[in-house]
């Protein structure tokens, strides 16, 4: 009986262990900050991200794709889904993506001056 609990047990390690993902496969640790208006947002599991518009230096139009944490651990930080309303004007800071256009969320400052970062303490 011992044994086909381990067996059962050791089978269903791979898929444990194998379930998420590192920042770092995505995102170097270059800091960049872009300014712009935010456009669209995912306030979901596994992972939340805003869509920034912003003019770039020939004057088109680019958007940048934020990514952050869970909703759950930005709730948790004191963020909401209402925190991140579209059409406000933004400034994000964060890790330089390996794709262009994207970066991983360190901080964001909103119109009013208030600032959010995802990595401090609530508390």
């Amino acid at each position: 009986m011992r044994l086909v609990m381990f067996l059962t047990i050791l089978c269903y390690v791979p898929f444990v262990t194998n379930a998420h993902h590192s920042t770092a496969a995505n995102f170097t640790q270059e800091i960049i900050s872009v300014e712009g208006v935010i456009e669209r947002v995912r306030f979901q599991n596994p992972h939340s991200s805003v869509l920034i518009k912003n003019m770039d230096e020939t004057g088109n139009e680019v958007y940048w794709l934020v990514e952050s944490s869970s909703s759950t651990s930005l709730r948790r930080k004191g963020a909401s889904f209402e925190s991140f309303e579209i059409g406000s004007k933004v400034k994000v800071t964060g890790l330089r993506g390996r794709r262009q256009y994207t970066m991983y969320l360190r901080e964001i400052t909103f119109e009013d001056g208030t600032i959010f970062t995802p990595d401090r303490d609530p508390y």
